[in-house]
């Protein structure tokens, strides 16, 4: 019984193992195969690539990759040395590998959480301010730029606390900074990494849900249309007899009819491609939460006041497992559903209510060859990216 036992033991410990390095493997396949699509769409239509949600699709890609390539290295490197297949090597390479790897996987991972609040951002904007978000130009870009240099200068401390344990064979904090340091910087890491972009994204996107799922939004836009055509017909044009003043405003009115119930037809649609935008989008941050809610208790030194240290190895690999898990759904997502409807559906309707323009949830997809098109209007993330 003892021995069946130690048997399934090392069989699931061989295959939750092994995810160490089927996980990097697909997301980083599947993030290449993202990319080349953007870059596909990018020669296409460069200016349209650039003022939608496309480069930070592409820019979160290709950090995605580098931190799943940086996740496969570290597997790699504990199982090297499990091996002792690194004795051949010094203290100051490993120590230096170890800098290297833990930079680019919180850097990236970081800047990656930072574009999913860009995408946020861009979609508030598609739909609370459509005006503005017409005028978009550079600042996505601009905005790129700012996240990945405010990231690499953000995760520095890691090239000065972090270093190679030759006692654990593992990378870990230098044990000559003081723990006052260390706490203070992993929480303001986690912050500034994931508390801030995270709440802001909770409230972007929650406003965005709850105007899209709006059950009155439909009937004030049937009523607008309605009055216009009330306004419209025969208002500015003469017939010979009422035969022709009745046609005309049998047809106009039959195209209203027609396009809301073309509206209506496209309406569940719509909203499936919002929902399942927010759904990735939430799912994101629920992947993050655990590996950095251990990372917190860790840092406090409650960890152990919370459960036992056997407990604690299993919740911390299964935590990690599920946080580098994100980027592979990321990528599969990216791949299937948000750079076609996000580079491929037309700008948000603009209806002016009092005061104020508003931006309606709209997402009608254009094949390839409309990408091209200079007459067709750049693209909209109120439902979308």
């Amino acid at each position: 019984m003892v021995s069946l036992y130690t048997f399934v033991l090392h069989v699931w410990y061989f295959l939750f193992s092994s995810l160490y390095f089927i996980v990097p493997v697909a997301g980083i396949a599947l993030n290449g195969y993202v990319v080349f699509q953007l870059s596909k769409i990018a020669r296409q239509n460069l200016v349209r690539f650039e003022t939608s949600s496309g480069l930070p699709l592409f820019g979160m890609s290709v950090g995605d990759s580098i931190c799943l390539f940086a996740q496969l290295s570290q597997a790699v490197f504990h199982f090297a040395v499990k091996a002792q297949y690194t004795d051949q090597y010094n203290t100051t390479m490993l120590d230096l590998f170890c800098k290297a790897d833990l930079y680019l996987m919180h850097s990236t991972s970081a800047f990656s959480v930072w574009c999913w609040l860009l995408l946020s951002l861009l979609r508030y904007a598609a739909v609370f301010h459509p005006l503005k978000y017409r005028t978009i130009w550079r600042q996505p870009r601009y905005a790129l730029l700012l996240i990945a240099l405010a990231c690499a200068i953000l995760e520095t401390w890691i090239l000065a606390f972090v270093s190679y344990n030759s006692e654990y064979r593992s990378c870990s904090e230098d044990p000559d900074v003081s723990a006052s340091s260390l706490q203070a910087t992993h929480m303001t890491d986690i912050t500034l990494s994931y508390v801030i972009p995270a709440c802001l994204r909770i409230f972007l996107d929650g406003r965005v849900l709850i105007h899209c799922r709006n059950p009155f939004k439909y009937h004030r836009e049937s009523l607008l249309f309605e009055r216009r055509h009330a306004i419209s017909v025969g208002s500015c044009q003469r017939y010979s007899n009422g035969y022709d003043a009745i046609r005309s405003a049998t047809l106009t009115l039959t195209g209203s009819e027609t396009s809301m119930r073309r509206r209506y037809s496209n309406y569940k649609k719509k909203n499936a491609v919002l929902i399942r935008s927010l759904v990735i989008s939430a799912f994101n941050l629920i992947c993050n939460l655990p590996s950095h809610m251990l990372r917190a208790l860790w840092t406090l030194e409650i960890g152990q006041e919370v459960m036992s240290q056997e407990w604690m190895k299993y919740v911390e690999a299964g935590s990690q497992l599920l946080y580098f898990s994100q980027f592979t759904c990321n990528a599969f997502y990216l791949s299937t559903t948000i750079y076609e409807t996000t580079l491929f559906s037309a700008r948000p309707v603009l209806i002016a209510t009092g005061n104020q323009s508003q931006g309606f949830c709209k997402s009608s997809a254009f094949s390839q060859q409309d990408v091209g098109n200079d007459d067709t209007t750049r693209q909209a993330e109120s439902c979308s990216a």
